[in-house]
């Protein structure tokens, strides 16, 4: 399974293929990376698409500062 992982500049990086996440952790450490999230692509998929759900319930967006 791929493995994505979050850094803390937030750039996304691809970790590669790995059989779990400590095995992804172990390459992020390895390229130090300092994660934030480390997540699969199952993971990712689910998060885009609840994303992109959220986005089409709505009909604008609005930020508080």
């Amino acid at each position: 399974m791929i493995y994505f992982a979050l850094n803390n500049d937030g750039l996304m990086c691809n970790l590669g293929d790995h059989g779990d996440h400590e095995a992804a952790q172990a390459t992020a450490d390895d390229l130090r990376i300092d994660v934030i999230w480390l997540f699969s692509e199952d993971e990712a998929r689910s998060a885009a698409s609840f994303i992109q759900n959220e986005i089409e319930d709505i009909d604008f967006c609005y930020y508080e500062e």
